[in-house]
């Protein structure tokens, strides 16, 4: 606070958390190199992390950032969110919340985070989930992936994002086809017959009947308690099979 305008190169000196909280602009721009990424995680939870501590966003704002998270460039993110308002008007109300995010990611005034094409210098979950899924790491995705993303979020576009994941995840588990990967969809989808079928070839292939029988048994009556159905005539076949 004591350090003189006119004399910038002095926040050298400085710790970064200290020129961010209280140095002039001109300060915040010698040192700008220096600030690190903004951490997002949206995996499970939602929560924003900068190099003054938790950002936390309210209304609005949420929506924006998961948004531009995805990619999608102001003008869709306008429309997405105020689609029944002419172009003028759901740009002019994204402007506003584009201010208040601004407000809440750069409090230090110096466009760091938030910039004209969109979101910059961001390391989120849900990238280094995306390039494991890209690279198949299936040990890393599975370290990574929590439901729901963006949680507490309601959009179609954020909807559209969930499945897509969730359904690389899925293909990916599947192709694995390790008891660790299955198991894991079946904790994501209890009645994922695919996954429990090869999880259940899997076991008796390792001479683990008892516990193919119970996978079976759960999968029947939770299938029976939700749906009202009985299991397909080959898993009716394995469970008599290992019954008998």
């Amino acid at each position: 606070s004591l350090l003189p305008r006119n004399r910038p190169e002095l926040a050298q000196a400085y710790p970064l958390e200290e020129v961010l909280r209280l140095g002039p602009r001109e300060a915040v721009l010698l040192r700008h190199g220096e600030i690190p990424p903004l951490r997002a995680e949206v995996l499970g939870r939602f929560r924003l992390e900068g190099p003054l501590g938790p950002v936390a966003l309210k209304g609005k704002a949420k929506e924006v950032f998961a948004l531009l998270l995805l990619g999608l460039p102001r003008e869709e993110v306008a429309f997405a969110l105020w689609p029944d308002l002419s172009e003028e008007a759901a740009l002019n109300n994204l402007y506003v919340w584009l201010a208040r995010l601004r407000k809440a990611l750069e409090p230090w005034g110096v466009p760091t985070y938030l910039l004209e094409e969109g979101l910059a210098r961001v390391e989120a979950d849900l990238f280094a989930l995306e390039r494991a899924l890209a690279e198949g790491k299936a040990e890393e995705a599975l370290r990574l992936y929590q439901e729901p993303l963006f949680p507490g979020l309601d959009h179609p576009l954020l909807d559209r994002r969930r499945e897509e994941v969730f359904h690389r995840v899925r293909a990916l588990f599947l192709q694995k086809g390790e008891p660790l990967y299955l198991e894991r969809l079946l904790e994501l989808d209890p009645l994922d017959e695919e996954a429990l079928t090869l999880l259940v070839e899997t076991c008796l292939k390792r001479g683990q009947r008892a516990r193919a029988l119970r996978f079976l048994e759960g999968y029947r009556k939770r299938l029976w308690q939700e749906l009202g159905e009985k299991p397909s005539p080959r898993l009716q076949a394995l469970l008599s099979r290992l019954s008998g």
